[in-house]
C-alpha cells in the first residue's frame, strides 16, 4: 500500500512537472508568433510606405532667378524712345513738365552729384482754374510742337500723355537719344499772388556736368524771355542760371526751362489756358529759336 501511495505521488510529481515545462514552452512560442506577427506587420507597413512614394511625384526644385540689375535711366530713354520726325529741321525736344502724379523716390540732381531730389514733383494748380500745371505744360507743350512742325522744326516729345512716369533723369535721357539740338522743359510757376510773369532758367557754370553748355543756355533762356515777353505782353522776369535742375543737369545739349507764368496768380492762370495766349506764347518762342538757330 504505501509503495503504491509513493509511485503515485511520484507519477503526480512528474504529471506537475511536465504541464509546467509545456505551459513554458507553449508561453514562449505565443511570444514568438507575437513578435513574428508584430515585424511581419511592420514589414507591410513599409512596404505600404514605399508603394505610395513611388506614386507621389518628386517636388520641383524652384531655382531662384537672379534678378535683373535695374534700369538706367538711359536704359529707359533707348525703350521709350520716341521716333524722331523726317526731315531736316533743327530736332527740338519738348519736354511737358511733371505728370498726373509724382514720384518721391529719390535721385541724384546731376551726375556728378550726391544730392538728392524727388524724381517728380507734383508741381502747382492754377488757384482760378483748378487745372494742374501738368495738364497746361502738356496742352501748351502740344500747341507748341504743332507751330514748331509748321515751320519746319523736327519736334520730339518727352511725354504725349499725363498718365507716365517718367523721372526728371528718364526725360533727359530721352532727349539726349533723340539727338535733338536744343531741349525745351516746359512749366507754370507758383508763388504769392500779386506775382506775375515768365521766368527762363538754365545750366549755372558752377556745375561740372553742365557748365560748358551755360553760355548757350543762356542765349536761348534770354531769347525766349525776350520773344515770349513781347508776343503776350507778359513781363519779363529773368533768365536766371540754376544748378539744382535735375533734368537740366542731365542735359547734353543746350537747354532751357520755362516758366510760362504764375498760376498761383488768378488772372495769369486765366490767360495760361487760354488757348489763343498759348499761341501767342508758341509764337514768341518759335521767333526765339529761329533767332538762336540763325546766328
Amino acid at each position: 500500500m504505501r509503495k503504491w501511495i509513493i509511485g503515485a505521488l511520484l507519477l503526480l510529481l512528474v504529471t506537475a512537472a511536465g504541464l509546467k515545462i509545456y505551459a513554458a514552452k507553449t508561453e514562449a512560442d505565443l511570444i514568438h508568433q507575437v513578435s513574428l506577427d508584430e515585424m511581419r506587420r511592420e514589414e507591410r507597413q513599409e512596404a505600404r510606405k514605399k508603394e505610395a512614394a513611388k506614386k507621389i511625384p518628386p517636388k520641383e526644385i524652384k531655382k531662384e532667378m537672379p534678378q535683373a540689375a535695374a534700369e538706367t535711366p538711359a536704359e529707359k530713354a533707348s525703350e521709350a524712345q520716341p521716333q524722331v520726325p523726317a526731315g531736316t529741321g533743327p530736332i527740338v525736344a519738348i519736354d511737358a513738365g511733371h505728370q498726373a502724379h509724382g514720384n518721391p523716390e529719390k535721385e541724384t540732381i546731376a551726375p556728378s552729384s550726391n544730392q538728392m531730389k524727388a524724381k517728380v514733383a507734383d508741381g502747382t494748380r492754377g488757384v482760378a482754374t483748378g487745372i494742374g500745371e501738368y495738364e497746361f505744360n502738356l496742352n501748351f507743350s502740344r500747341c507748341l510742337k504743332q507751330k514748331l512742325e509748321s515751320a519746319g522744326y523736327r519736334v520730339v516729345m518727352i511725354r504725349d500723355s499725363n498718365d507716365v512716369n517718367l523721372s526728371n533723369q528718364e526725360r533727359a535721357a530721352i532727349a539726349n537719344a533723340s539727338g535733338a539740338e536744343v531741349y525745351l522743359r516746359i512749366h507754370a510757376n507758383g508763388g504769392p499772388k500779386a506775382v506775375a510773369g515768365i521766368e527762363t532758367y538754365y545750366p549755372s557754370k558752377n556745375k561740372p556736368d553742365v557748365g560748358h553748355l551755360s553760355d548757350a543756355s543762356m542765349r536761348l533762356s534770354e531769347l525766349i524771355l525776350s520773344e515770349m515777353a513781347a508776343a503776350t505782353s507778359a513781363k519779363p522776369r529773368g533768365a536766371i542760371a540754376r544748378d539744382d535742375l535735375t533734368g537740366t543737369n542731365f542735359a547734353q545739349m543746350p537747354t532751357s526751362l520755362i516758366e510760362c507764368g504764375y498760376m498761383s496768380n488768378p488772372e495769369e492762370d486765366k490767360k495760361l489756358n487760354d488757348p489763343s495766349y498759348q499761341e501767342a506764347m508758341a509764337i514768341g518762342i518759335l521767333r526765339a529759336l529761329d533767332r538762336y538757330f540763325k546766328s
